[in-house]
């Protein structure tokens, strides 16, 4: 399987590859191509700058303003000797041809621009410069031009086409000859060992990626422990480095909601337990009163009772507090926030749980700052809070402990509460499970009226408002609930 990924990417590649070089090989020879013959037609126009001014040297076709047929006859006869390929034109000042040579040829264009003649007679830099070509509308010929003129008077122009249809046409030839040549071997040459050298640079990159790609399908197939060795790889460290923390993290979500899948059991486990517990109490008292109902004892009858509503009102709590902690993750309750003194809810609640406390002997002491501004958050949602942590504290401190809460002023611009006991504490193994849902430490203290969703209930709510539950406990000795909340 590996082979064969690997020989199809190495081929998409090198086809890829080769296309390009091809594409870039004809570019250069279209570029070559042009550029050569421009070269050829700027040194031919150089070496032939002064031909026309050669042509007027030895004859002159004109006078008193016209012209001379043996002279004119005589000047062709002098370029025939010279070059029997140029093309010689007599051409008067706005452009209209007057004569030409060689007269067998049939001209198209009766007049020309003179502009481009105007432009070669005064350059001085001898740089490259075309013409109409009276033969071919149209085409742009390198040519030599000259003034004619008498007594300071221009009487017309001699227009020489340096490359005319004969020699153009053996040009062409030999100098399309000359670059399929050159082309076919430096071209060729040149192409050859730079796709070769491709193909073994394609080669080493195709053989990593083949690498990478084969622990990307180990990975999918479920080997989640698979991984890129970065040792060998240069250029594709970077994807391979990706890739190996992309699986990291993938690995580490897949253990947490396992861990989840985990918990979820065990949250299903126990409620089961906990709710056919108490509906179990319900029903064998329900069914005593009914089974004894004419022999029954008012004092037997009212403990049956009592032990129903008791069964009766856990189950309420259990199913509240359920229902409450399904819609904390849900999102489905929004805190309605307001700007109220933090220290005077405390305050509040530690006054309703002193009752409570009493029973218990335990103390609960507050430590209320008392210029502290008001928080900014759910004023019922944060009495929950406190009172889930309240009843946690009772609940792992025995007789004769104390609690205590206090409120102060922290850096941010926020509200420190803590509550703190001196309870059995939380060993250190189950610290990072303390705050999950249904978590609860059986094996330290009996909590037969406890669900168990408090502190998961109390986090919930703290993440609605953009703060934490940290804990500080140490075992045997006791815990401290700490969270913050902004300043309004």
């Amino acid at each position: 399987m590996e082979q064969k990924r690997y020989n199809s990417l190495f081929w998409k590649i090198s086809l890829v590859f080769f296309l390009l070089l091809a594409i870039v090989g004809m570019a250069h020879v279209y570029i070559s191509y042009n550029s050569s013959r421009e070269y050829l037609e700027e040194v031919n126009q150089r070496i032939n700058h002064d031909t026309a001014k050669n042509i007027i040297e030895n004859s002159t076709p004109f006078y008193n303003g016209k012209v001379i047929k043996p002279a004119l006859n005589e000047m062709f006869h002098h370029v025939m000797a010279i070059n029997p390929n140029l093309e010689v034109y007599l051409v008067d000042p706005k452009g209209k041809i007057i004569a030409w040579f060689p007269p067998e040829k049939k001209i198209i264009l009766e007049s020309i621009n003179v502009l481009p003649i105007k432009a070669f007679i005064a350059d001085k830099k001898k740089s490259l410069i075309r013409g109409d070509d009276p033969l071919n509308p149209g085409t742009q010929k390198v040519f030599s031009a000259h003034p004619l003129t008498m007594n300071n008077m221009l009487y017309a122009y001699i227009y020489v086409v340096l490359n005319g249809e004969k020699k153009q046409a053996e040009s062409d030839t030999l100098f399309t000859s000359y670059l399929w040549q050159i082309s076919y071997r430096t071209m060729g040459i040149t192409l050859f060992f730079t796709f070769l050298i491709g193909l073994l640079i394609i080669r080493t990159i195709t053989k990593n990626y083949s690498k990478i790609l084969n622990v990307m399908q180990r990975f999918r197939e479920g080997d989640l422990h698979a991984r890129i060795n970065l040792d060998s790889l240069s250029s594709e460290k970077q994807l391979a480095e990706m890739f190996n923390e992309m699986a990291d993290i993938l690995t580490t979500n897949i253990d947490k909601l396992k861990e989840v899948e985990n918990l979820r059991r065990e949250l299903i486990a126990n409620v089961s337990h906990d709710l056919r517990t108490p509906i179990a109490i319900i029903r064998g008292y329900l069914e005593t009163l009914q089974i004894k109902e004419k022999t029954i004892t008012d004092e037997e009858r009212k403990r049956y009772i009592d032990m129903v509503s008791q069964s009766s009102v856990k189950l309420e709590k259990l199913v509240h507090e359920l229902f409450e902690l399904s819609k904390l993750e849900a999102n489905q309750i929004r805190p309605n926030k307001e700007a109220f003194i933090i220290s005077e809810l405390v305050n509040d609640i530690s006054s309703k749980y002193h009752l409570i406390a009493h029973n218990k002997k335990i103390t609960i002491d507050t430590f209320l700052s008392k210029e502290l501004a008001p928080v900014f958050a759910d004023i019922s949602l944060i009495e929950r809070v406190i009172q889930n942590l309240l009843d946690n504290a009772i609940k792992f401190t025995p007789e004769n402990g104390y609690i205590s809460i206090t409120t102060e002023k922290c850096l941010n611009n926020t509200v420190k509460i803590t509550i703190t006991d001196n309870g059995i504490g939380i060993p250190e193994k189950d610290r990072e499970r303390i705050f999950a849902r249904y978590y609860r430490a059986n094996n330290y203290t009996d909590l037969k009226n406890s669900t168990g969703l408090g502190l998961a209930i109390a986090k919930k709510i703290l993440d609605l408002h953009d703060s934490s539950l940290e804990l500080i406990s140490s075992e045997n000795t006791g815990s401290s609930f700490i969270f913050k909340l902004k300043c309004s």
